[in-house]
This record gives C-alpha cells, sequence and structure tokens, in this order.
C-alpha cells in the first residue's frame, strides 16, 4: 500500500499554472461570477498591504543578526543545482487555476516583435503571443521569480534576461532549458534596478546594478546580455538611467539631482541640468517621453514623501509638479504624448496635463465586475514598448498583466486564461469530490473549482475579493467551510453554488492579519478562533455569531502575544494542542478547558514561531508541530500529548514550514509545504526529502492537504 501510494503521491497536484494551456483569445467578462464585494472600507486594500508585510515578516521569526531572505535565496540555489544535476521527471499534476492569476512586475517583447514575455512575482517568467494567447513558463526551474524587469536581446539565438532573487541578472539563450550568469561585473551584483534593451541595436543592453561595497554602477552589453562592461560609476545608490523607446541611441542617466547625457553609448557624458531644490532625494524614479525634446518625468522622495518633478528641454531646467501618494516607485509616460504621465501603487493615476493634476485609471473595485477591461488593485509593474509603429503600455498588477494600446484609456487583461500565477494561502478540498476545491487567494480572494474542468488546469470563480486563509471545516466537506479575511471571518455555506456570510472577530482580538482558526469536529456551525485567549464561535445562520471563551486562559504570557496554531486530536476530541508566536507550546486533556505548558525540551526558544499542528488519526498522544527554522529545527513532534517534544527536522534546510500533514490515517509518512518547496518525511529513514523533482516548480510552497481516498498530496504555491 506505501508502494502505491508513494507512486501516487508522485502525480501530486500543485496550485501554481504551468501545465497544458489552450491558446484562446481573451473571453468576455461575464465568464466570470460578480463576486460579493468587500465589505470593509474602500481604503482596505492599501491598509492591508502593511498588515500582510508584518504577517509574514513575523513567521519568519529568526535570532537577531539572522538574515531569513538570505537563507533562502542560499536554499534557492542550492535547489537550482540540484536541478542541473538530477533530471529525474518526478509526475506532477497541475489543477489550476488557469483564469485567476497573481502579481506581475514587468513585460518586454521579443526581438522579432512577435512575442511578449512577463515575469512574475513567484512564479517566474512566461511567454506568449502579443494579446497573452497561448502562455508558457521558461523558468520553473528557477528560484525567486522575475521582479524588475525582462529583456530580449540577439539573433540566433534570441537572448533572454531576467532579475530575479536568486542571482540578480540570469540570462538564457534556449528558452529557458538552461540559465546562465552573465560576466564583466566589477564585484558582487547585489540589485538590479533597471535593465533596458537599446531598441537601435539587437545585441545592446543597458543595466543599472548595486555592487556589494561598490555603490550603483551603469553598465553596456554589447553581445545581447552575455557580458557587460562598466560605462558609469555612480558612487551612489540613488540613481536612474532613460533610453529612447523608439528610435534608441540616446541614453541619459539622473543621479541624485542632475541629469546627464550620452550620445556614444556611455563613453562620453555631459551634464544637462539639476533639480533646483534644497535637499537632496533618497529615491529616484525617472521616466521620459520622447515627445518634446526629450520631456522628462522624476519621482523624488525627500524625508520619506514623494514628489514629481518634469523638465520640457530635456533636463535642463525642471519644475515641481505634483505631491505624490499611493505609489510603489512605478511610473512610466508615454512615447508620443508629452503630457501624459502614470504613476501606481494600489491604484493607477493618470495625468493629461503633464502632472498637474491626476485622476484613477479606475477603482480597484470595478475589476470584480468587469476583469477583462478594468484593472486590478496593486500595480508594482508599468512597460511602454514601441512597436507596429505606435506605443503600447503592459501594467502588471496584483491580478495579472495587462494591455493599453489608447495609453491608459482603456486596457485589456491578458492574463483571464492560462497564466497560472496565483498565490494560494490554503486549499480545501472536499471529501465528496477530489476536484472540488476552495481556496484562499493572496489578492485575488476566495476562489472555489467546481470539478467540472478537471485538468490539467481547471478555472476558479472567485466569490469574493481581498485575501483568504485558514480554510477549515468540521467534516471535511463543503457544506460549511470557515476561513478568514483581515477584519471578518467568511462563511461558505453549500456544496453545490455556496452562499457567503460574514462573521466579526471577537471584540479587542483583531492583533494577527490572517488569525487562525479551526473548525469543531463535533458541530459543523462551530469554529475556534485564536488570539490571547481561544474563542468558540457558534455561527448560527446569516451574518450572525456568538463568541464564548474556551478558556480563561490568557496565551499572552512569557513573550507571546497570540496563538497561531490549534489542532485536536481525531481519536480524542479531549486531547488539544496549541502554540503562540514566540514558540511557547501549550496542551490540554479536557477539550481547551484547562492548559499547560510544555516543558522546555521543545521549541521553546523564542525564534520558534508555530505555523501549524497536525495529530496523528489513530494516537491522540502523538502530535507534530511545524514553523520556522531559520535558528533552530523547523520541525517538532511529541508523543506524550504535548508534554515533551523532539526535534525532527533532519534532511531539511534552515527553512520555514507552513503546514504539515499525514500521508492518510494510519500512516507515519508526513508531508509539509515550506518556503523552500515539498517535502517527505520517511519514518523508517527518519528524514526529510525535497520531491520537487523536475516538474514541479521553484516557489514557496504555502499549504498542503493529504486526499486518501484519491492517493494524491496537494500542494498550494
Amino acid at each position: 500500500m506505501r508502494r502505491i501510494l508513494s507512486v501516487l503521491m508522485l502525480a501530486a497536484l500543485t496550485i501554481l499554472g504551468y501545465g497544458l494551456l489552450k491558446p484562446e483569445a481573451p473571453q468576455p467578462a461575464g465568464r466570470f461570477p460578480l463576486p460579493t464585494e468587500h465589505r470593509l472600507d474602500t481604503d482596505a486594500e492599501k491598509n492591508n498591504r502593511a498588515g500582510r508585510k508584518k504577517w509574514i515578516a513575523d513567521m519568519h521569526r529568526a535570532a537577531p543578526g539572522v538574515d531569513w531572505k538570505a537563507i533562502e535565496r542560499e536554499n534557492g540555489l542550492a535547489l537550482q543545482a540540484h536541478r542541473e544535476g538530477n533530471r529525474e521527471t518526478d509526475k506532477w499534476n497541475e489543477i489550476g487555476s488557469r483564469n485567476q492569476s497573481g502579481r506581475m512586475h514587468c513585460a518586454a517583447i521579443s526581438v522579432a516583435g512577435d512575442s511578449l514575455y512577463a515575469g512574475s512575482d513567484r512564479g517566474g517568467l512566461w511567454k506568449a503571443d502579443l494579446w497573452g494567447n497561448g502562455w508558457r513558463p521558461l523558468s520553473d526551474d528557477i528560484w525567486g521569480g522575475v521582479h524588475l524587469g525582462v529583456v530580449a536581446a540577439g539573433v540566433d539565438p534570441e537572448v533572454v534576461t531576467i532579475q530575479s532573487a536568486s542571482e540578480v541578472m540570469l540570462y538564457t539563450e534556449d528558452m529557458g532549458d538552461t540559465w546562465q550568469t552573465p560576466t564583466g561585473f566589477e564585484g558582487t551584483v547585489t540589485t538590479c534596478k533597471r535593465i533596458v534593451r537599446d531598441v537601435a541595436s539587437t545585441d545592446r543592453v543597458y543595466a543599472l546594478v548595486a555592487i556589494q561595497g561598490g555603490g550603483t554602477q551603469l553598465y553596456r552589453s554589447d553581445d545581447a546580455g552575455r557580458s557587460y562592461t562598466k560605462i558609469y560609476h555612480l558612487n551612489a545608490l540613488v540613481g536612474d538611467f532613460w533610453v529612447d523607446r523608439r528610435d534608441g541611441n540616446d541614453l541619459y542617466l539622473m543621479k541624485y539631482k542632475t541629469i546627464y547625457r550620452s550620445l556614444d553609448q556611455g563613453a562620453n557624458w555631459v551634464e544637462i541640468g539639476t533639480l533646483d531644490y534644497a535637499s537632496y532625494p533618497s529615491k529616484v524614479i525617472l521616466a521620459g517621453s520622447e515627445a518634446g525634446a526629450p520631456t522628462f518625468y522624476a519621482a523624488m522622495q525627500f524625508s520619506g514623501d514623494w514628489q514629481l518633478w518634469r523638465s520640457l528641454d530635456g533636463g535642463v531646467n525642471w519644475e515641481y509638479r505634483y505631491d505624490i501618494d499611493d505609489f510603489w516607485e512605478t511610473m512610466n509616460c508615454s512615447i508620443t504624448q508629452q503630457s501624459t504621465v502614470v504613476f501606481a501603487g494600489v491604484e493607477a493615476w493618470r495625468s493629461n496635463n503633464g502632472g498637474s493634476s491626476f485622476s484613477k485609471v479606475n477603482g480597484w473595485g470595478e475589476y470584480y465586475s468587469d476583469p477583462l477591461n478594468k484593472l486590478h488593485a496593486d500595480n508594482p509593474g508599468l512597460d511602454v514598448i514601441w512597436f507596429d509603429d505606435a506605443e503600447h503600455w503592459f501594467p502588471g498588477t496584483d491580478g495579472g498583466l495587462y494591455r493599453s494600446d489608447d495609453i491608459m484609456g482603456s486596457v485589456l487583461n491578458l492574463s483571464l486564461e492560462g497564466l497560472g500565477v496565483s498565490q494560494y494561502y490554503t486549499t480545501h478540498t472536499s471529501v465528496l469530490d477530489p476536484y472540488r476545491i476552495a481556496a484562499g487567494a493572496q489578492d485575488q480572494g476566495y476562489q472555489r473549482g467546481d470539478g467540472l474542468g478537471r485538468g490539467p488546469q481547471m478555472d476558479f470563480d472567485q466569490l469574493i475579493s481581498g485575501d483568504y486563509a485558514h480554510l477549515t471545516s468540521g467534516d471535511g466537506s463543503h457544506t460549511i467551510v470557515f476561513s478568514v479575511y483581515p477584519g471578518f471571518v467568511l462563511v461558505h455555506h453549500g456544496e453545490f453554488g455556496p452562499s457567503l456570510h460574514y462573521l466579526d472577530f471577537p471584540p479587542g482580538e483583531n492583533y494577527l492579519w490572517l488569525p487562525f482558526i479551526v473548525a469543531d469536529p463535533d458541530n459543523l456551525q462551530d469554529f475556534f478562533f485564536c488570539g490571547t485567549h481561544i474563542y468558540r464561535c457558534h455561527w448560527s445562520g446569516g451574518d450572525t455569531e456568538t463568541y464564548t471563551l474556551v478558556s480563561t486562559q490568557n496565551f499572552a504570557v512569557d513573550g507571546a502575544s497570540y496563538v497561531t496554531a490549534l489542532s485536536i486530536a481525531p481519536s480524542d476530541h479531549n486531547r488539544w494542542i496549541a502554540t503562540t508566536n514566540n514558540g511557547l507550546l501549550w496542551y490540554s486533556s479536557d477539550a481547551g478547558v484547562t492548559w499547560t505548558q510544555s516543558s522546555d525540551t521543545g521549541p521553546s526558544s523564542h525564534y520558534f514561531y508555530g505555523t501549524g499542528i497536525e495529530h496523528s488519526d489513530t494516537n491522540p498522544l502523538e502530535a507534530w508541530i511545524s514553523g520556522s527554522g531559520y535558528s533552530g529545527p523547523a520541525v517538532y513532534q511529541t508523543l506524550d500529548g504535548g508534554i515533551s517534544w523532539t526535534a525532527m527536522s533532519d534532511g531539511l534546510p534552515s527553512t520555514l514550514a507552513f503546514e504539515i500533514v499525514f500521508e492518510s490515517p494510519g500512516s507515519e509518512v508526513l508531508y509539509t509545504a515550506t518556503e523552500n518547496g515539498p517535502y517527505r518525511f520517511e519514518p523508517s529513514a527518519g528524514l526529510w526529502q525535497y520531491i520537487g523533482g523536475t516538474e514541479a516548480p521553484l516557489t514557496t510552497y504555502w499549504c498542503v492537504e493529504a486526499g486518501p481516498s484519491s492517493g494524491v498530496i496537494r500542494f498550494g504555491t
């Protein structure tokens, strides 16, 4: 039986779009159900960004001086190296969604002008035609996503360069089969702010990079991005550059408040002008319009506030135009209309009068009734590209990539089929149908796949906007599913055609961005809410709830603030285990009425943050806990109901283990979803093993659930 399960396990189902795609034109918006709108205020998207960042940072708890991002970068590079030397082909099946895309950062076109490249946050590099038909992934073997830019240069072969969080800059000559690091940089590249191909040459690429210990430097490549030569040393971190996007050749560089020009590809520079302002900016974003001399727009950050400045004479003279708010350092301007400039944050803002005033391209809430023609909230990217004798805009949002052919007067969503880059915090598969899946997404709402389109990718319906996590059901079906949004609990009622209801948090317990909840296995209408205390919530229908304290125990003791995970033993509902945000573990043998703190032989270090607990289905005294493993083990086991704990992290890298599950009732094989990918624990060896093989993408694996009836393990990425 174990051998069969292990074979079927290799047909695990992952929720990140990278499978077989059907190239079709975008479909009308009517194919999507109209979701229930956000019930909180209209500023919720803006406010939740800071809460999300803090929530994620808190989970990655580590000792002072330990940089978890640097650790994960090394973990990702190790997996890349593993794939290069091991070409095994473990079988993974992709479920979807194929119609609900996530964060996109950047876009570029091929040298031939017939293809579109697009970079996503953690979903890597994708390619399609110029209208988004036939999306396919090119960088599943690269960890870290494509964050700031992508360029295509050269002919036979075309060289595609990306900016990744793993090795900062990488290029491929074979459409992603292999990746290489460019040469010529005078030191270790730590960040790449901007990369651009000069349209005057198929082989000329410029890159502005930060060199470890060497400031910011501008480089030029004359071989399509394979190697670079330094052409300017800014000796500072504040700068940006611009290249003529229609005819090429003209190169401008802004250092602090001063702009320079080179007409010979950076061999010689001439100072053009300086912005007249008393202070020096801490950040600079430069955009230029080929209409004019050219016309320049510069976003300058002074004392934390952003200002927009403009030059109508090619950088000689500058004038203040606007105080910028709602800004994610995303800005661009028209090639043909010198008075049109756009900046973006939660929403995109356009000016047609040279930055004197701005209006929204559309409100973020408008997306949900018209996803084909309205921008999704959150805009980290905006590229303007000249081809077919016209300018074309490509906004990147948290809901996919768009195209505009009328200078942002209207937009068309290119992501409604096949661009599989959603981010899923939690999935919940109904025990009644292994293809009926509910999913909580980052910024793409509460979603549901009804089992009708059974792969390789399914459409998911977005039932309500926002961020949702901790999906939980008392009997494993979709009769009643509870989940949390930052501010309320969502009730999904109905296996088919579900209705949605909204419950408040307990008064004064809104400490965590996405508080942990777990359904009561003895009453489908009840769940337990974790805060400073543990509450039972009874849903009595509609938007009505009643909270009662399970216990008077206050978990905000010994440096803790709140409970981050809770588990109830399936074979004895009196046996509970809870963990707090500083790694303290608690156990109860009377259904949560009284609690005892575990002994210090377990993960009592305050550098552990518990994210998931899994009880054995048959032994109420056995449980496993997963969490942050940057300053200690990421997984522990108890065999005495939580009194003591033993580290069980052999084989795992230093990483954050989000969730942990048993393969099936009675099995001792476990799986965990981690920041570093999917892992399986073999009890006979006492080791965790990476199971991503060479098919599953290198990215964060947020959640995992077992499907014993169908013999699969399902991960959400």
